[in-house]
């Protein structure tokens, strides 16, 4: 019966709820349900006493070096490919709306990074473990709930883009057990694509 439970909540949360906003089934704006959801799983967590509350500990040893190297190829990599296919956005935030790119640099880590990376990684590693006898299965299944849950985006990009990081990102939090490492990491490589213009991909719909 828990079983049952927690397939029917994950299957709800992080594919019923992004199809319901994706065929507008739902009048509200699409910028709410990661609020609600987060906010639910905050719920979940509060009163799971089995919950490792040390993810949330700040360390000194994050990654910096994995970060950065990545980083630098995801800049580079991302920039010729906006450069050749979509020169007209290119670096287009920085350069024609400063402070409108500050704004996004300052506030993208804080209301979407952070909410999800503790929704997908240290809510799901956590509340779902119990269905995946397989890691691995279990990995790839967060990276298909991560990228459906940018459907609302109604690109492929973004799909291809979040499940390819969803998988970055979870080795990333199960390596270090650390929500504020994947946290950092998720807003770097973000405010890399809202910086070279591919973050034209994950602008939200009205």
């Amino acid at each position: 019966m828990r079983r049952l439970y927690l397939w029917t909540e994950m299957l709800f949360l992080f594919i019923g709820l992004p199809l319901l906003y994706y065929f507008e089934m739902i009048p509200v704006h699409k910028a709410i349900p990661l609020v609600l959801v987060f906010f639910y799983c905050l719920f979940i967590i509060i009163k799971d006493k089995n919950f490792d509350r040390e993810i949330f500990r700040i360390k000194r040893d994050y990654p910096w070096q994995d970060f950065v190297l990545k980083g630098s190829i995801l800049l580079i990599i991302t920039s010729i490919w906006v450069y050749v296919f979509r020169a007209d956005v290119f670096f287009h935030l920085p350069r024609n709306n400063f402070w409108i790119w500050v704004a996004v640099i300052v506030s993208y880590p804080i209301w979407s990074a952070y909410t999800q990376e503790f929704i997908f990684r240290a809510f799901y590693y956590h509340r779902y473990k119990l269905l995946f006898n397989n890691p691995v299965v279990m990995l790839l299944v967060n990276a298909v709930c991560f990228a459906m849950a940018h459907i609302i985006f109604r690109n492929w990009m973004a799909l291809i883009f979040t499940f390819i990081g969803s998988i970055i990102f979870s080795y990333t939090y199960l390596r270090n057990k650390s929500l504020n490492a994947v946290f950092l990491e998720h807003s770097l490589y973000g405010n890399i694509l809202f910086t070279n213009g591919l973050g034209i991909y994950f602008y939200l719909p009205m």
